[in-house]
């Protein structure tokens, strides 16, 4: 009989483990608003103290893509999902962010990065940022925006 009640009992552990750990943290979106007439490489530098958050519209963080092609903000977005919006008929090339933590996991900054114009222009890109010695070799990824 207390064999039984144990069993139960661990079973019971057991699945309310696995529900709580099954829970999903729901996905970042990330809204980007590119203005005409855009081209080049944008940066946007996260987790910069005393730069402002990233404004929200519903659930999705905004940003627009400055002229010069770079911008900064105190948030911080882990593995956002990103949607691109443009009157343009361009394409986003290279989309990568990194998040850089401390020792036990504590997100401290990042960066998100992507190039918007042609095929050609982002392969030329490419190859300066290699010969200069970039950081990262991009992962290629088309979008439309």
């Amino acid at each position: 009989m207390i064999w039984r009640v144990v069993s139960v009992g661990v079973f019971a552990a057991l699945i309310t483990v696995t529900v709580a750990c099954s829970k999903r943290v729901p996905e970042t979106q990330l809204e980007v608003e590119i203005p005409q007439g855009f081209t080049g490489n944008f940066v946007l530098d996260m987790g910069v103290r005393d730069a402002p958050p990233l404004p929200k519209h519903g659930a999705a963080y905004v940003i627009s893509v400055p002229l010069n092609g770079k911008a900064q903000t105190s948030s911080i977005l882990n593995n956002p999902r990103a949607t691109f919006n443009n009157a343009n008929d361009v394409h986003v090339w290279g989309f990568s962010q990194r998040v850089f933590t401390t020792g036990d996991g504590i997100s401290i900054g990042g960066k998100i990065e992507f190039f918007v114009g042609t095929q050609k222009d982002f392969e030329a890109e490419q190859k300066k940022k290699n010969k200069s010695g970039g950081f990262f070799k991009t992962e290629w990824v088309f979008a439309r925006a």
